[in-house]
Parts: structure tokens; sequence; C-alpha cells
């Protein structure tokens, strides 16, 4: 089933959207033996990562500018840039090209790539930015993951809207740089780490310094009882703090702390709300759309959300326990010497549109 809207239509053609995609004739023209587009993993929420036909004549105004620089290199860093923050994290990442409303469902459209060419070579950062820090802090140029690596690890503690939540209601979270090379590198070395965690550690792997392939095992967390019965509504998920159990449907998992269960982006309840959108009624836009594409739902619980729901709590638990950590440094680099914005290059308007395709 197909609808079309506004200038979007089965006549159109269009610009190829992938390298892999090699056809991008008119749907209506074509056949059973035209190749098929690729089915790729992309953001759908902060933490969620879900599936998308990278097809651009059937996708809902797909952005070329993210998919031309998207790559196993690149991160994509998103937070609320025009609307309020809220409660939680000031900034989430994806190493996928993100949704529209990818920080929390609400706004959050502002992504922000790490590189912006798919070789990742043209760093997503001011120029002279890099050679100045590293001049301020009596060192080489940090290397562009390393500065996004700080950031993250000041802006994903939930300890800068707490202290800042007053300064906050003006849209658009602000990054403290310190003039401390120690405070600096112990901000580097957790970013990573977080950034690591939360590309379910399929970006910034390096075995040496602790970050493999997969998301680290927690003791305890694990299914009590596989779930046989897809949920029906968000109604059929419950979590008991006194006994750590997670109900979906008829299935349970324990192990889970009550953070964990109340992790939220800006407002979103994330757990919470991955469940809901893997329900039979769905979630958000799903339960009121009257298209009738947003009510084609599943109806059986596959069984690899068995796994990716595990790895989920995993990563909350882990990243909650480095709560405590991430805001003691945030309170240091606050209270220790910063570096003035004024003494840092201010971007070009060049440099804030986006980057031209091949």
């Amino acid at each position: 089933m197909l609808v079309e809207t506004g200038d979007r239509t089965v006549q159109r053609s269009y610009t190829k959207l992938l390298p892999t995609h090699v056809d991008a004739d008119p749907l209506v023209s074509l056949t059973p033996n035209h190749p098929a587009p690729p089915i790729i993993r992309y953001g759908y929420r902060s933490f969620d990562r879900q599936w998308i036909v990278a097809d651009v004549r059937i996708g809902d105004r797909l952005r070329p500018p993210l998919w031309e620089v998207s790559s196993n290199s690149n991160l994509y860093l998103a937070a609320m840039m025009t609307d309020q923050i809220g409660a939680g994290p000031s900034l989430t990442v994806s190493g996928y090209i993100p949704d529209l409303h990818y920080f929390c469902g609400r706004g959050g459209k502002d992504v922000m790539p790490l590189y912006r060419d798919a070789k990742a070579e043209e760093p997503n950062i001011t120029r002279g930015l890099l050679t100045k820090l590293g001049r301020q802090l009596s060192r080489p140029a940090p290397k562009p993951e390393a500065l996004a690596a700080y950031v993250y690890a000041v802006l994903s503690s939930p300890r800068v809207q707490e202290r800042f939540a007053e300064a906050l209601k003006t849209p658009g979270p602000r990054v403290p740089m310190t003039a401390d090379a120690a405070l600096w590198d112990e901000a580097v070395a957790l970013g990573t780490w977080l950034l690591w965690l939360h590309t379910y550690a399929e970006r910034l792997q390096d075995k040496a310094k602790g970050r493999g392939r997969y998301v680290p095992f927690v003791p305890g967390l694990d299914w009590q009882e596989p779930v046989r019965t897809m949920p029906e509504t968000p109604k059929d998920l419950h979590y008991d703090a006194e006994t750590q159990v997670l109900s979906v449907g008829d299935g349970r998992v324990g192990g889970v702390a009550p953070e964990v269960w109340e992790f939220t982006v800006s407002g979103m309840p994330v757990v919470k709300k991955w469940l809901a959108y893997r329900t039979q009624k769905g979630a958000g836009k799903a339960t009121s759309s009257e298209s009738a594409l947003d009510h084609i739902r599943p109806t059986a619980w596959a069984d690899e959300w068995n796994d990716e729901l595990l790895e989920l709590l995993r990563v909350l638990t882990l990243t909650v326990e480095k709560h405590a950590e991430q805001a003691s440094l945030v309170d240091r680099i606050c209270d220790g010497p910063l570096i003035p914005a004024s003494e840092l290059p201010k971007p070009k308007d060049t440099e804030r549109k986006p980057p031209k395709g091949e």
C-alpha cells in the first residue's frame, strides 16, 4: 500500500539515495525484476534502533545531506536546539541516520554529524577550533572524535540540566570548555566510552581499552519468562520497583533497576516508549493517524526483540551507573578554569550549511 502526498507520486523519478540503490525510476514503471532497495538500520528515537526501506521514492522526505555522509566512521549527535530541554541528557547519539524527531519524539530535529563526508575526512567542526583548543590545553590539536567525546561526556549528563535548569529555559545546549588538560583527558575518556556504549558498541571500538564488539553483560539482568503473546497496548507493560521485574505482556525481565525504568530524555521515558512502539496498538502517531499505513502493525513479538530489549536495558544500566561520575566531572569542569567563548573561533555561515552532494 502506498499513499501519495504532495509531490510524492508514483509517476515521479528521483535522485538515488544510496550507492546501493541503483534504480530511482518512477515506482509506476517498476517490474518484479527491478532490484529491491536496501533495508537498513536507522535511529528512530534516542536509544531505539529500527529498520527503514532506504528508498527516497517511498520514504517520508528523507534528507539526502544526512544520507550522503553516512558511514561506519560517522556519529550523529542530536539535541533540542530550538525548544526547551527537559530533564535528562541534553545530547544523545546515533550510529545511524536519525529520524526527524530522534531526540525525544518532539522537536530534536537538529542533527549534527561528526563529519561532513562519508570518508570521514572533513570534520563538521568550526575551522580552526581544534587547533585553538590544542593551544589552550598546551598540546597538539585534538582529533574530531576527542572533541565529540568531551562534549558528550558533559552534555549527556543529567547534571547539566539540573545545574543550569533556569539558563536552559532559553533553547539550545551550551558547553563549558575546560582549560584544565587533566579534566579534558578525563572527559574525553569517559565520553568516548559513553559514545561507544550508546551506539550499542558499534562505533569507537577499541578492545585494548575495554570497548569491544558487544554491549557488556550485566549480572542479574535477564529474561525470567519469554514473551509468548505480544502486548496489545502499552497498558500491558508493568514494572515492579520492589522486585525489579519488568513485565512485557506475559514475559518478564528481572534485574531492572528503578533508575533504568525511569530514565528519560527530555521527558521521554526511554524504556516505556521503546516497548510501547512494539505493541500491537503502537504509540505516538500510530495510535491517532488517519492513514491506513500507520495502522499496519505487527501481531507477534519478534524474536530479535528479546535480545534488543536486553541490550537496551544493559546500556541504560551501565549509563546510570556512570551518572555520579559524570556529575562530579561536570561540577569540576564548571567550577574550574574555563576557556572563554570569545577566545574560540565562530563558524562561518558556509560551515553551518549542509555539504553539497557529489
